[in-house]
């Protein structure tokens, strides 16, 4: 399994742009179905600060860089941090599961 993260943060005045954006997204992929995949996007506390994580099936392709409104989401998430924001791969030293 491997697990990519997103974190980042927006002017407090763009927070709903942010979130009708995530929306958005989620919307196109339910839309494409891609199997195999955890994916979930959550604002941390009444912050403009922002997480979403990709869950996948060792050595899988990631599905989201085939759905437009995913790659489209990507360049704004940018935009809105002020910088560019590259994922990163958790890297599990513990993990419980009942």
């Amino acid at each position: 399994m491997s697990v990519q993260i997103i974190q980042f943060g927006t002017e407090p005045h763009r927070v709903g742009e942010v979130e009708e954006a995530i929306r958005n997204l989620f919307a196109a992929v339910e839309a494409a179905a891609p199997a195999g995949i955890e994916y979930t996007a959550a604002r941390i506390g009444d912050s403009a600060q922002f997480l979403l994580t990709l869950t996948l099936p060792d050595d899988a392709a990631n599905p989201l860089l085939e759905i437009p409104e995913a790659d489209e989401f990507r360049g704004k998430v940018g935009q809105w941090a002020g910088a560019p924001v590259p994922p990163f791969t958790l890297h599990f030293i513990g993990r419980y599961t009942a």
